[in-house]
Formats: structure tokens, C-alpha cells, sequence
């Protein structure tokens, strides 16, 4: 079924409704991400009797004698959470949406069966809830380091040793903090996760589809990874393999794209300054880093490495220069600021490419008194 789209929350008005982009997890239309629409994907009718079932096989009605009325209740609460937190444990219903990895090879449909068979045979397992016995002395929860007294109610996984257990409200994953769905975990390294998270310690997953990669080759930048054709311009997606990128907000831009959409300007000569090209700045003003542009607005004395003085939205040589007089009669005592070079880099795309991300050069002026 289509996905009905609904205004962005965050772009309001400037969004006509979620339309999910292809393969990224994202609207194509303001670019924010799915959750930050109001966004049913089944008609309205059809979903309420949906959660109707879900809501009916998980939970159970008893009658209630002293008012005559139905009430719902759960099979089983963990004591010392709050309602909402019952609700999001026990339903779990955005847990329990189908994920499914979408275009996936002959090849990458083995390695995700081999994947999940293994994390079932060697990491899965399920919560078990009882008591803790009172003949014994208690135990310490796993989670907040709290003692579990005898006949506290407590959650035992079998994976994690004999003895472990953990506070109802305490059993969360160990990476989202977030409380296992229907006691569900995956046991890694001494730790509890939910599916998500634990997958994520075994293999690495795409940062635009958000999906896990089982391809044998990835693209890996400043700590992120991407599947090969999913590594591209997130504007006009030019695939980014072996060219050059800017990387802004954690998303790759070519260079035509960043410079159409966050080139500076320069404030001398009104050209947009390129990401090959130097740059001063000050004050949220720029500047070619060129003897022409970063010059004084009286005599075009060269500024680069020079001291300077910034004056309504200009710069000048000197005091005398800035009213208009014969810079020979300057005072050198004036206070002025000299430029000051920023360190910049260039960070080489460092597995299965060779894409190399580019800082663009620029030149911060920072004050630095003249006596």
C-alpha cells in the first residue's frame, strides 16, 4: 500500500507530505526523515482494525465486579515503570512493523541467512520472569548495580550466566537504553542489546538506507558506512566512488552541488568563492584569500598576513584610511587585527575507495592588537 504523507512537523507548511524517497529512509520532498512526519502507511479504517488484533492477542479483558465494566489489563507488569513504559514493552508495535532489506543480491540473501542463523543459534534468546527465590540472599542487578532481594520479581536470561539477572525496568538494551520488547535480546560480549543494536556490533550498517550491509564491499569515511551505489551526492545523488566530496551534516555533497548550495560570497568582488579556492573570514564575512579581494577598501593596500581594520562592513590599512585621510599620517598605534591561518585537511576516503574529502581553505582573522 502507498504511504499517505502527511506535512513535516519540523518543515511545516514548506512540505506538501511525506513521499518516501527510494531507497533512502527519507522525505523527497523537505529531506527529514520519516519520523519527523505524521505518517500512517494503511488506511486509516485498516490500521485501527490492525491494532485492534494486535491489541487483542496481546493483552486480555476481565470483567471488573465492582463497576460492571470491562477493563483491560496486562498479563504482567513490570513493577516500578511507568504506563506509557508498559505500553511501549508489551505492544512493541513499531517494533513489531516488518523490517525487510530491499534490493538485496543472490549473494547478500545467503549472507543474511547465514546472519541470521547465526545470531539465533549463538546470541538470541528471551527473558524469563519469576521471583527471586527468598531462601536466597539476592543478587545484584546487571543493569544499575542495585541488589534484587528475595522475592523481588526479577529477569533472568539464560545466555547472560546462571545467576544474572536484572530489575524488570532494568532490562534495556545496552546501547539505545531502551526496554527490550517481549524480553527479547540478543547476549554480546557480557551485554544484553536489542535486535538492532547487536546486529550493528556484527556488521556494519548503511547510513542512507539505514539498512545492514552484506555486500563484501563497503564504502567506510570519517567512522560511517555506506553500501558502494548508496555512497553519493545526497543532492542530485551522483555516485561518489573515486571523486571528490564535501561532507556537511554527515552527508556527502559533490563539489557542484555544495558550491550551488553553501558557497560563500566574496564581499569585495560579489563572486562566489569556490571550495578550491582560499578564503578569509571574519565576522561572518568573506573574502577571496587573493591580494585583489583582501585589500584595503582606500588604497587596495594587500592585507594577507597584514594587520587590519574592520569598519563598516570594510576593511583598511589603517585609522586614517578608514576616514578618508593620507594613509602616510597613519598611527601605528591604532588597535587593527592581522589574519590568522586555520589548519584544514584533506581525508582520504580510507576502504574499498578512493574518494578523497575536501575541507575548503579558509583563513580566520582573529584580532591581535598593534603597539
Amino acid at each position: 500500500l502507498c504511504v499517505i504523507g502527511q506535512p513535516c512537523m519540523r518543515c511545516g507548511e514548506q512540505c506538501p507530505g511525506f513521499r518516501m524517497h527510494g531507497w533512502r529512509k527519507i522525505c523527497v520532498h523537505c529531506k527529514c526523515v520519516r519520523e519527523e512526519h505524521v505518517v500512517r502507511s494503511v488506511p486509516g479504517q485498516l490500521e485501527r482494525m490492525m491494532m485492534k488484533l494486535v491489541s487483542d492477542f496481546q493483552r486480555h479483558s476481565i470483567s471488573d465486579d465492582d463497576s460492571g465494566c470491562a477493563s483491560e489489563e496486562y498479563a504482567w507488569v513490570p513493577p516500578g515503570i511507568k504506563p506509557e513504559q508498559v505500553s511501549r514493552q508489551h505492544s512493541g508495535e513499531s517494533i513489531h512493523t516488518p523490517q525487510y532489506c530491499n534490493s538485496l543480491g543472490e549473494e547478500e540473501k545467503k549472507e543474511l541467512r547465514l546472519f541470521s542463523q547465526q545470531r539465533k543459534r549463538e546470541n538470541l534468546g528471551r527473558g524469563i520472569v519469576r521471583l527471586f527465590p527468598v531462601t536466597m540472599t539476592g543478587a545484584i542487578c546487571q543493569q544499575c548495580g542495585r541488589q534484587i532481594c528475595g522475592g523481588d520479581i526479577a529477569v533472568f536470561a539464560s545466555r547472560a550466566g546462571h545467576g544474572s539477572c536484572w530489575h524488570p525496568q532494568c532490562f534495556q538494551c545496552g546501547s539505545c537504553n531502551e526496554l527490550l520488547v517481549d524480553l527479547i535480546y540478543f547476549y554480546q560480549d557480557g551485554h544484553i542489546y536489542c535486535g538492532r543494536h547487536h546486529a550493528e556490533r556484527i556488521k556494519p550498517r548503511c547510513q542512507a538506507c539505514d539498512e545492514i550491509i552484506f555486500a563484501d564491499e563497503c564504502t567506510e569515511a570519517e567512522g560511517r558506512h555506506w553500501h558502494m551505489k548508496h555512497f553519493c551526492c545526497f543532492e542530485c545523488e551522483t555516485v561518489l566512488g573515486g571523486q571528490r566530496y564535501i561532507m556537511r551534516e554527515s552527508r556527502p555533497y559533490c563539489c557542484h552541488c555544495y558550491e550551488s548550495l553553501y558557497a560563500e560570497y566574496c564581499d569585495a568582488c560579489g563572486e562566489h568563492i569556490g571550495i578550491d579556492q582560499g578564503q578569509m573570514t571574519y565576522e561572518g564575512q568573506h573574502w577571496h584569500a587573493s591580494e585583489e579581494c583582501f585589500s584595503c577598501a582606500c588604497c587596495r593596500l594587500p592585507l594577507l598576513g597584514r594587520p587590519f581594520l574592520p569598519r563598516r562592513g570594510l576593511i583598511f590599512c589603517s585609522r586614517s584610511c578608514s576616514l578618508g585621510e593620507d594613509p602616510d599620517n597613519s598611527d601605528s598605534c591604532d588597535s587593527a587585527l592581522q589574519s590568522k591561518p586555520v589548519s584544514h585537511k584533506t581525508i582520504q576516503n580510507p576502504q574499498h575507495s578512493s574518494t578523497p574529502r575536501i575541507s575548503c581553505p579558509r583563513v580566520e582573522a582573529t584580532p591581535i592588537p598593534i603597539t
